[in-house]
């Protein structure tokens, strides 16, 4: 059985998982159906004799340029994106660091791949919670020490985390090649690169998604329960 910390830890980051599923539906309706019209005052109850209302006129705004402009990044695409890939990572670095079952568990399921997962979820963690730009980029803080453990302590220049499920988990019968390809060049990073860039959007997908199938096969497994599809 779970106990309550890491039973906690698992259903936020699965809360972040699936408000990146969610928010990217409803990114996809507000580009599609203009909503702006049916847009009212909306009260948010705050306390049992307190109401903080959000403005229409605001809302309406923000609906109608989304609508107009569907090819353009926008607020709900960059608050989703960020926050969810943020809280998934975040959460996972936590568990890693503080729970030895967890840690134990990816160790023993991730083998030789563990190392270079554990590094890039970190650097990952780092950078997306010190965020001072809407183009996310690096600042020197957010990586110089993994950096000089990387190149000092570990003697390697990159990390390259090169992962399909077929290969780690004996009950994955989709595809073979399926999985994550993420390199990060520890040697080469410069302040103001764009995370981006080091790590492409889809691998982030990929990876968000990777610790959200790890927590559960973690789960079921200490539950006893069968894993769905």
């Amino acid at each position: 059985m779970l106990h309550t910390k890491i039973k906690q830890n698992i259903e936020l980051l699965q809360w972040f998982y699936r408000f990146l599923y969610l928010g990217k539906f409803l990114e996809d309706v507000i580009k599609k159906k203009d909503l702006s019209a049916s847009v009212v005052d909306l009260p948010i109850r705050t306390s049992e004799k307190k109401n903080f209302v959000l403005k229409g006129r605001v809302i309406k705004k923000l609906l109608a340029n989304i609508y107009a402009h569907p090819d353009k990044k926008n607020i709900f695409w960059y608050m989703v994106e960020i926050n969810s890939f943020r809280g998934i990572f975040s959460v996972t670095r936590e568990m890693i660091d503080t729970q030895w079952d967890f840690q134990t568990f990816l160790q023993q399921n991730l083998k030789d791949s563990y190392f270079s997962f554990e590094q890039v979820i970190r650097f990952l963690r780092n950078v997306l919670n010190h965020i001072e730009t809407a183009d996310i980029t690096l600042k020197v803080a957010d990586f110089v020490k993994q950096k000089d453990y990387i190149l000092r302590w570990e003697k390697m220049k990159k990390i390259v985390f090169d992962f399909k499920y077929a290969e780690y988990f004996t009950q994955w019968k989709w595809s073979k090649t399926y999985g994550l390809d993420i390199l990060i060049d520890f040697e080469h990073l410069k302040e103001g690169q764009k995370v981006f860039d080091i790590i492409s959007p889809h691998q982030m997908y990929l990876l968000a998604e990777l610790c959200f199938n790890l927590s559960e096969i973690f789960r079921a497994g200490r539950e006893k329960i069968p894993l769905k599809k």
